[in-house]
């Protein structure tokens, strides 16, 4: 008895030891393919990926920044380093709470900068796990091992996510599959409410990617499907209530401070001026980016790119979502997976349907996202889900006459992919390797569903054969456009951040307060504050806060005003700079002697009716800027007095500022730096009023004799955010804890 009883608990092992292996190979084998796929990136320090003006000049150095003050051990909710300071989350991209991006900026920094080749297996990882969830996705639905793997690749490897080039739209798109995959399951019936919590949790997910449209487009969708599921079972309303309360609580440590930072600022959205958060995105700008109608060809014919990315997926895999529908349609994941490519494709196309303009007059915050044809990112992984249902149903059934079918349609296409070829080389006119490519792919596809028809090949063998005609085709998108940084001619935009480090070596060896320069951004693209760590007055950015969009920044009084030290250019931009220093890369540094400094204090003060009175008596020399605060409205009463004024400044952070001051009689500390809501002020301890000096700076008023004084930016919109994101993640635990039984 003792054995049979002892042989009875030891039975499950074995199962368990078959799940895990069967879970550890699949993964490994498509870590190895994605590896083997962008061999550029990982397997030489030739290549990048990035050498992409808005990776390049906004988002690597804002990764670099936050990495540097994570590794420092804190974490920075205030970026000083660009237009005299801006709110971190608020600004929204490049994520800085993606938990991804959290763990990328733990790894070791080069010199206190970012190593490419980190950057490059940063990039690896992100699109190997949008294969592995959407792998994910088709084994939850129980489609084979193999098919799985293959619509993996579809999603992972092509299309959207393989061509795009933006991190943060990139991270928001990965996780769409885990997204529907719980939704998914949530409708089906056991555990719904445990399910939907879980979906929630990665829609917030997405929207702490750092970039707005692609998580409001899988928002939509989810929207849609849920309203389709829940129309003959209202039962799940209770399910997708659930969903969308998780995902809000999520998303809201990325979104309040956006919204926040959104209503407080102008943002340029492809226009000549900015709009601010009450203005439409102008229609016009959702025509520039719709995707149009010949541009669904670039599905199987490569090549060609909207708003930086392709749709591009090749002929197998089409053919294969084609083959998915026809044989699985009873299955209400395939009829899903078909409304999604069919709506999304509508949606992409924008102007040119009335789906976008209806939905763009209707839908309120629809307008935020201006660039329509982001939705094949939804079209790919609906031909993804249906190509890896046309994969199962061909090894499932060998004598499927569909698939003799989808063999034919493959060899007819790429005969005349061929022909064509032949005809045009004769003609002396060439047509593009990649579609060429295509045309041998459609070919040997054809010719294996064939043999395996004809049980000449064994399962095996077939099933391996078309993901590696796949990967081949899917080179024609992302890796086949990686510059190699030893051409001379390529890498221009990335060479911006291997220069010019000995210029900001000096600028950081300034003894005295903190410089701030100005970047002939004609010379030196990129944020060199941001990167360099050093201030900056302008920037590469999305939005710029309002009260900054009150000056004229260009001109002489107005710099001396923001305190700006130094120009970095190659020929000075004003006739009274002074040349300090010329770097290894030709760019010269120089210093602007009438430069105001970053603290001091003002006895008078002046009140402008508005912004245009402002900016008169900005430019008025008889103004004196360095003793006179101009405020609109109103103002502290100060005095006036001959004594000298001492400040020292004791420690200095991004969300930090502590001063010791010595005043001979009362007046206004100026720190020339953005007064934005968040930042607090303490004087001796005590909390003190801050005023907005010059319609713009944080200053605080400071009796005469000695005094401590801090500055702190302490955002309730993060907080707050924080706060709903800790008690989503609350739920979700309740939930898998109590819900896998229960619910």
């Amino acid at each position: 008895m003792a054995e049979n009883h002892h042989s009875v608990r030891k039975a499950p092992q074995p199962e368990l030891l078959r799940r895990a292996v069967g879970f550890v190979w699949p993964f490994l084998l498509l870590l190895l393919l994605c590896i083997g796929f962008y061999w550029k990136l990982s397997l030489t320090r030739q290549y990048v990926w990035f050498d992409h003006p808005d990776m390049a000049y906004l988002e690597i150095p804002r990764l670099a920044f936050q990495a540097r003050e994570i590794q420092a051990g804190r974490f920075p909710l205030w970026d000083p380093h660009i237009w005299s300071g801006q709110p971190l989350i608020g600004q929204t991209q490049p994520g800085p709470l993606f938990p991804l991006n959290l763990l990328f900026f733990l790894l070791p920094l080069k010199d206190g900068y970012l190593r490419f080749a980190y950057l490059n297996w940063y990039w690896v990882i992100l699109h190997f796990l949008a294969v592995w969830f959407a792998y994910l996705l088709g084994r939850s639905l129980h489609l084979s091992i193999a098919a799985s793997v293959f619509g993996g690749l579809v999603f992972g490897l092509g299309g959207f996510l393989g061509s795009v080039a933006w991190l943060d739209v990139v991270n928001g798109a990965i996780v769409a599959p885990l997204v529907f995959l719980f939704l998914l399951k949530a409708a089906a019936g056991p555990r719904f409410l445990l399910h939907a919590a879980l979906g929630g949790l990665f829609l917030g997910i997405a929207w702490l990617s750092g970039h707005h449209e692609i998580p409001l487009l899988v928002s939509a969708a989810a929207l849609v499907t849920w309203v389709w599921l829940c129309a003959p079972a209202p039962k799940r309303i209770r399910a997708a209530g659930l969903f969308f309360a998780v995902a809000a609580m999520i998303g809201s440590a990325q979104m309040l401070a956006t919204i926040e930072f959104g209503r407080l600022s102008m943002r340029w959205v492809g226009l000549e001026n900015a709009v601010g958060w009450k203005d439409n995105v102008p229609y016009t700008v959702a025509t520039i980016y719709s995707l149009p109608a010949k541009g669904l060809l670039s599905l199987v014919f490569p090549g060609s790119s909207f708003a930086d990315s392709s749709p591009y997926v090749g002929w197998l895999a089409v053919a294969l979502a084609g083959l998915g529908v026809v044989a699985c349609w009873q299955h209400l994941a395939v009829r899903w997976a078909a409304g999604l490519v069919s709506i999304s494709a509508l949606f992409a196309l924008g102007s040119q349907t009335p789906l976008h303009g209806i939905l763009y007059a209707v839908v309120p915050l629809m307008d935020k996202a201006r660039i329509p044809s982001r939705s094949v990112v939804l079209i790919n992984l609906g031909i993804a889900l249906l190509a890896a249902y046309g994969f199962h149903a061909v090894f499932a059934d060998r004598t499927l006459k569909a698939t003799r079918i989808v063999s034919r349609l493959l060899a007819g296409a790429g005969a005349l992919i061929l022909a064509t070829t032949f005809v045009l080389t004769v003609e002396q006119k060439p047509m593009d390797e990649k579609v060429v490519l295509g045309g041998w792919i459609c070919l040997a596809a054809a010719a294996t569903l064939t043999v395996w028809r004809a049980a000449v090949f064994s399962r095996r063998a077939a099933t391996a054969i078309l993901p590696i005609l796949l990967l081949v085709d899917l080179t024609s998108g992302g890796p086949s456009t990686y510059t190699n940084r030893t051409d001379k001619n390529a890498n221009r935009f990335v060479k911006t951040l291997e220069e010019h480090r000995d210029l900001a070596g000096y600028l950081k060896n300034l003894p005295g307060g903190p410089p701030r320069v100005h970047v002939d951004d004609q010379v030196i693209g990129t944020n060199f504050g941001d990167w360099h760590g050093i201030d900056m007055l302008y920037g590469y950015v999305a939005g710029v806060s309002v009260n900054l969009m009150r000056h004229g920044l260009h001109t002489r009084r107005t710099q001396d005003l923001f305190s700006v030290s130094h120009f970095i250019g190659k020929e000075p931009s004003r006739d009274d700079l002074e040349l300090v220093l010329e770097g290894q890369s030709g760019v010269k540094l120089y210093k602007n002697p009438h430069a105001l400094p970053r603290f001091r204090v003002a006895h008078r003060v002046q009140i402008a009716a508005g912004d245009e009175e402002l900016r008169a008596a900005i430019s008025n020399p008889e103004t004196d800027l360095a003793q006179t605060a101009i405020l609109l409205k109103s103002g502290p009463e100060l005095e006036a007095c001959e004594g000298p004024d001492r400040i020292q400044e004791i420690r200095r952070g991004t969300d930090t500022l502590i001063l010791e001051v010595d005043l001979a009689c009362r007046g206004l500390l100026i720190v020339g730096e953005t007064l934005y809501p968040g930042w607090q002020a303490r004087v001796d301890g005590k909390p003190q009023p801050m005023w907005e000096a010059y319609g713009v700076f944080r200053s605080v008023v400071v009796n005469r004799g000695k005094h401590r004084v801090e500055m702190r930016y302490r955002p309730g919109s993060v907080y707050l955010g924080a706060g709903l994101a800790g008690c989503g993640l609350l739920v979700v635990l309740g939930f898998w804890l109590f819900g896998r039984t229960r619910f």
